[in-house]
């Protein structure tokens, strides 16, 4: 924070509810676009409302108090809200988003009105269970199409007075039992009563730049969702009438993504633009000071570098394999691979077959693990004089290890086992002999479609995508396999034929030496066979790639994945 900028002033209130919903509702309280999006989960919202009428603190809220304008949001809560009035004060919400968000676009929707059929967010209609008066689940959502049971208080409703009264009209005409009746109406009083005056802590920082605002964002220790580098450079760098860098991030994000890729880390995009705009330090604490340095060319390299990272997922998905973009070992390949397509948008095949090598070789000696700005920096310049062809690409390959020494898929070298693994072995199939989809178990199961036949060994070769009935592990699914004179010994069946048991353990990489240590009750040294056999295999993938692997080839799977 610059020494000679103005001290914050905070100043502590206590509010009602109904009065924050008003300032928000009036566009005096708005959440700037810094901030992360709603991501609280239907639960949270529910515990949110039952701790507030057990009158449980849910915490104090800081706002920052300005009278300069700050982009902001025009929704909150899902719901529409007015530009603020020029001229005059206007808070912004620094910590307390989620919780706003939920008391706002809850209490504010209006509890009548119309849904375009399907497009419904049951998330917004929550109700309390008059029935209950002090469950653990008296609060819940309404799923069904049709109104909600009689019992069900629309919170909706508890805010107006005229809704609150169409409520109780409705509940008379639908319930016979006057006594009944009469409960159910004091409890839903009693309920928009303590949410009415249920009051909550206020900080309002006055006196504060922008600068200061976020920098003191970025120091809460709270449990709550971070804001990430782009975010707090975008609104420091942010530009009026134009999308916010974040937002453009995010749309080269959902760009890939759209191809069934997956979501490319946005941290790793960010860095990118940082690159190809010519900042030096990509993993610079002082996000600040970056953005007055590069106030105006991180929004001009935004086109370029749109261009540079689609060419980058190109190449990971085609030219290297890459099944998913989850499975990327290292987010700073794809910082290095954006600028070398930055600089070098049409390589000569040469030049493809040097940044194949340079992936498998940095995935497999953990050359990024603990990446500082200094080694970046140097990548980076290294990365450049090879697009430019001033040099070649020729990364150390004294530590290549290929095998993890455990399955652990928070691990760069268990990722590039994966991403390998669905190259050598890309047709596989199921128990009953059928072809299967890989990359989509993986896209929906993730670490779970990964798994284990034998107890206790936490080896890659102890683990496979084997898709089996409900109920059935691995060893039994695979010691069932009938031993067919059609297929395991002798030719393999043709396409039109049933698959033979050879057929389908070999489309997993199991040798029928590992398959018959199983079948005949030892776990382990199916497991040892295998990892022979694939350890085998991998160095002659390796010798293809030119790449020299030592006489050991598993390397310790540490959580070194960013």
């Amino acid at each position: 924070m610059h020494s000679d900028q103005t001290d914050i002033r905070p100043d502590p209130t206590v509010v009602l509810v109904d009065e924050l919903l008003d300032d928000i509702g009036h566009g005096r309280l708005r959440v700037p676009v810094f901030q992360r999006p709603f991501v609280w989960k239907p639960e949270q919202m529910l515990t949110l409302f039952d701790s507030i009428e057990r009158g449980y603190p849910i915490g104090s809220l800081l706002v920052w108090q300005t009278e300069d304008p700050v982009p902001s949001l025009s929704q909150i809560g899902g719901v529409e809200i007015p530009e603020a009035r020029p001229g005059r004060p206007v808070s912004y919400i620094l910590d307390g988003h989620q919780r706003l968000s939920t008391l706002f676009g809850i209490l504010r929707r209006r509890s009548h009105t119309p849904t375009p059929e399907g497009a419904l967010d049951f998330r917004w209609h929550v109700y309390r269970d008059l029935r209950e008066r002090g469950g653990a689940d008296r609060y819940r959502h309404h799923r069904g199409a049709g109104p909600a049971p009689e019992y069900l208080l629309p919170l909706g409703a508890v805010m107006r007075t005229m809704d609150f009264l169409r409520f109780s009209r409705e509940l008379e005409l639908r319930m016979r039992d006057t006594q009944r009746l009469e409960e159910m109406i004091r409890e839903a009083e009693a309920v928009a009563q303590r949410i009415k005056s249920y009051k909550l802590t206020l900080v309002r920082l006055q006196g504060a730049s922008l600068h200061q605002a976020v920098e003191v964002y970025t120091r809460l220790n709270r449990t709550g969702t971070r804001m990430d580098a782009d975010q707090m450079i975008s609104a420091l760098t942010h530009r009026t009438h134009e999308p916010s860098l974040a937002s453009r991030i995010d749309d080269i994000v959902s760009s890939v993504a759209g191809s069934g890729f997956g979501e490319l880390p946005r941290l790793a995009v960010f860095r990118a633009v940082l690159a190809i705009a010519g900042e030096p330090d990509i993993m610079s604490p002082r996000w600040e000071a970056v953005a007055e340095r590069m106030q105006n060319k991180l929004h001009d390299a935004l086109p370029a570098t749109e261009r540079a990272v689609n060419r980058a997922a190109q190449f990971l998905q085609t030219g290297v394999g890459l099944p998913l973009a989850r499975f990327l070992p290292y987010s700073h390949q794809l910082v290095l691979l954006a600028a070398f397509f930055h600089h070098c948008p049409e390589p000569e095949r040469w030049q493809y077959d040097r940044l194949r090598r340079w992936f498998w070789v940095t995935s497999w000696s953990n050359a990024f693990a603990g990446a500082t700005s200094t080694m970046l920096r140097y990548a980076l310049g290294e990365m450049r004089s090879f697009a430019d062809g001033e040099a070649d690409l020729d990364p150390d390959t004294t530590d290549v290890q290929p095998m993890p020494d455990s399955f652990n898929l928070n691990s760069a070298r268990t990722k590039a086992y994966v991403i390998w693994e669905h190259l050598e072995l890309p047709r596989r199939l199921d128990a009953l002999g059928q072809p299967f989809d890989v990359v989509k178990v993986l896209a929906s199961a993730e670490s779970q479609a990964y798994r284990k036949v034998v107890y206790g060994d936490s080896r890659p070769a102890n683990r496979l995508i084997f898709p089996t009935v409900p109920g059935q592990g691995l060893w039994t699914a695979l010691e069932n396999l009938p031993v067919s004179n059609l297929g395991l010994f002798g030719d393999a069946s043709d396409d039109q034929g049933p698959a033979s048991a050879r057929q389908i353990i070999e489309s997993h990489g199991i040798p029928v030496s590992a398959w018959f240590r199983l079948k005949d009750g030892n776990g382990d040294l199916f497991v040892e066979d295998r990892t022979k056999y694939l350890e085998g295999r991998l160095r002659i993938f390796a010798d293809r790639m030119r790449i020299p692997v030592g006489g050991d080839l598993a390397g310790v799977a540490d959580d070194d994945a960013e």
